[in-house]
């Protein structure tokens, strides 16, 4: 089985927080050469701060609009994440590294807000489109640090609930469910959204039960340093059941009232207000789900 590699997690409960903030599109980038399907401006936010992948003209108006509405959901983020940098410290954790990212984050958009005002206020399109370059700029750092701060969260958090091939794992409950491995999974909830990544290209989704559910994105994700590429997909305004297998996936769920059956061999983090059982051949081990670091509520 493969480990989910911590970037790909980073990446996740970016997505699922981001979408749970506000159900119209965000797009984050992804590790490499990462292609979303969705609306312009499409970036390639990892590494060097890069141009927009799109050599096609994109008008300023539009692109400012997109990037305020990137500014405003990374201000709910900041509030999040100093939360739970708050509980963390009030655990007697050492959390100096963790907030000077955030800090630097803060600042960064903050600069990018900044950009977008001057904008408001310049005398030509030419100063105005100077301003609203520099904005992006600010914010293709800001996503790329944000990553690296939810792989630093992620050292704080309990390991994963594991299951083998002659397990099962059912679970109850409302928040944050993140699974991978060699799996087969059922999962119904009332409302929620996920998104999963498929590894090894024999990922199967079955959505026949939905009553409802809106594909978001449909992208490549890069994880490795060859830049092989993963077909990734993301609903939101999932309502009724899903089933998904694959012998090498990583499904990232958040939503309410939430059942979870799984089999197969791989890793379940369950975070929220929940319970779970595994069942090893008639011997069933019970516990709760784990108050998440990273209130996503």
């Amino acid at each position: 089985m493969k480990k989910l590699p911590l970037i790909v997690l980073g990446v996740l409960v970016v997505m699922v927080l981001i979408m749970g903030l506000s159900d119209r599109d965000r797009h984050h980038g992804y590790e490499g050469n990462s292609k979303m399907s969705s609306s312009p401006p499409e970036y390639t936010l990892y590494g060097e701060v890069q141009s927009p992948v799109s050599n096609e003209k994109i008008n300023p108006k539009d692109e400012k609009s997109f990037l305020e509405d990137n500014v405003e959901k990374s201000d709910e983020i900041i509030l999040r994440l100093e939360d739970s940098i708050e509980r963390l410290e009030n655990e007697g954790k050492d959390v100096s590294d963790l907030q000077e990212m955030v800090t630097d984050y803060s600042s960064l958009v903050s600069d990018a807000k900044a950009y977008l005002e001057k904008a408001d206020s310049a005398e030509s399109a030419s100063e105005e489109e100077k301003y609203i370059s520099l904005s992006r700029e600010k914010m293709i750092q800001s996503d790329i640090l944000l990553k690296k701060i939810f792989v630093d969260m992620h050292n704080y958090m309990p390991g994963p609930v594991e299951i083998t091939g002659n397990e099962s794992l059912d679970a109850n409950g409302s928040g944050v469910i993140i699974l991978s491995g060699d799996l087969d999974a059922d999962i119904s909830m009332s409302s929620g959204k996920i998104s999963v990544v498929d590894f090894e290209g024999d990922m199967s989704i079955d959505t026949d039960e939905l009553e409802n559910a809106n594909i978001v994105t449909e992208s490549a994700i890069s994880t490795s340093a060859n830049n092989e590429s993963h077909r990734m997909i993301s609903y939101v305004d999932v309502q009724g059941n899903v089933s998904l297998s694959g012998s090498s996936m990583t499904i990232a769920v958040m939503g309410d009232n939430t059942t979870l059956h799984v089999t197969g061999s791989g890793e379940i983090q369950l975070y929220g207000n929940g319970s779970y059982c595994l069942d090893n051949s008639g011997s069933v081990t019970e516990g709760f789900w784990l108050a998440p670091i990273f209130d996503t509520v």
